[in-house]
C-alpha cells in the first residue's frame, strides 16, 4: 500500500521561472543550486539566509553539478563548460553532441568524476535522436543511444547500480555500472509509472531508494527498485515536477524544482520537505 506523506512541502523561493530544473545540493557549503533552462541561468541559494548568485550561461543550460573541486560543471546548448562558482571565470571543456535540433538535459557526476548527461530536443520531441554521453575530461563516450528524452539519473550507494530514465517509456532502467571503466550492461526495466505524471528528475536517498518527480502529475513518489513497489507520495500544490534531490545538513529534507502550468500559483518554485 503507498503511503502519502501529509507533510506539506514548504515553497522557499519563486521568481515566476517558466522551467526549474536539476537541484544539487552543496554538502561543504549547505546551499543548493538549481536551473532555469529558458532563462539561460544557474542559481545558487542559501536556504538558511535566503542568499541568492546567480549565473548566466550560454545558451539554454539542462544541467548544472558540482566537481570534487568545487567547481560547476553545466551542460550548456554550445558545449559543456567549467565555471568557478566564486569568479564566474569559464573554461570550456567540450561538445559531445553535435546534432544542433537537441540540448543538452540531465546530468549527474558518478563516485569517480565522470559526468553523464543525456540530451532531448531543443524544441520538440524527436523520437530516438536522443544520447547519454559520459564526459571524462576532455574525453567523452556515448553510453546509451536511440532514447527520446534523456532525463533522471542516479546511482546506488556502492556505484554499482545505475538508473536512468527516458521519459516517453515512463520507465525507469536500472544497469549494472563499472566504476572502473563507466560502462553500462544487462539494463533491465525496474519502475513503471502509471497515470497521467511522466517521470522527469531522480535522486537516491542513503537506503538505495529512488524518488522521482511527475512532470504533469503533481507529485514526488518514492520507489524500491529492487521489487518495483512505490512506497510514499509527496503531492505539490503545482502540477509539472520536474526534479528533485536530497539535501540539508542531516540529507532529511527533499528539494523540489517545479515547472510554470498557467495561472497556476506556485508553479516555477523551489520547494522543500522533510523526509525522514
Amino acid at each position: 500500500m503507498t503511503n502519502t506523506l501529509n507533510y506539506k512541502p514548504e515553497l522557499i523561493f519563486y521568481a515566476g521561472s517558466a522551467l526549474l530544473e536539476g537541484p544539487v545540493w552543496d554538502e561543504k557549503h549547505d546551499r543548493i543550486y538549481f536551473i532555469s533552462i529558458p532563462d539561460e541561468m544557474i542559481y545558487r541559494f542559501n536556504p538558511e539566509t535566503t542568499e541568492i548568485r546567480t549565473y548566466l550561461t550560454d545558451g539554454p543550460v539542462g544541467a548544472a553539478v558540482l566537481n570534487k573541486e568545487g567547481m560547476l560543471i553545466s551542460a550548456e546548448k554550445n558545449g559543456i563548460v567549467q565555471i568557478d562558482p566564486e569568479t564566474g571565470k569559464r573554461t570550456e571543456l567540450v561538445h559531445p553532441n553535435t546534432d544542433d535540433r537537441m540540448r543538452y538535459n540531465d546530468g549527474k557526476l558518478d563516485s569517480e568524476g565522470r559526468f553523464l548527461i543525456g540530451t532531448m530536443g531543443a524544441e520538440e520531441v524527436v523520437e530516438g535522436a536522443a544520447s547519454l554521453y559520459s564526459i571524462e575530461g576532455e574525453s567523452y563516450t556515448e553510453v546509451l543511444t536511440d532514447l527520446s528524452i534523456a532525463n533522471g539519473l542516479g546511482w546506488s550507494q556502492d556505484g554499482k547500480t545505475f538508473y536512468h530514465i527516458d521519459t516517453p517509456t515512463k520507465k525507469v532502467r536500472q544497469f549494472d555500472y563499472n566504476k572502473d571503466s563507466g560502462s553500462l550492461s544487462n539494463g533491465t526495466d525496474c519502475i513503471e509509472i502509471t497515470g497521467d505524471g511522466n517521470p522527469d528528475g531522480m535522486c537516491v536517498d542513503l537506503d538505495d531508494m529512488l524518488w522521482v518527480a511527475e512532470y504533469g502529475g503533481g507529485k514526488v513518489c518514492k520507489w524500491n527498485p529492487e521489487n518495483g513497489e512505490k512506497i510514499m507520495e509527496i503531492l505539490l500544490p503545482v502540477t509539472n515536477v520536474t526534479s528533485c534531490c536530497i539535501g540539508g545538513k542531516d540529507k532529511n529534507m527533499l528539494f523540489i524544482t517545479t515547472a510554470k502550468e498557467g495561472e497556476e500559483e506556485l508553479s516555477g518554485g523551489l520547494f522543500k520537505v522533510k523526509i525522514r
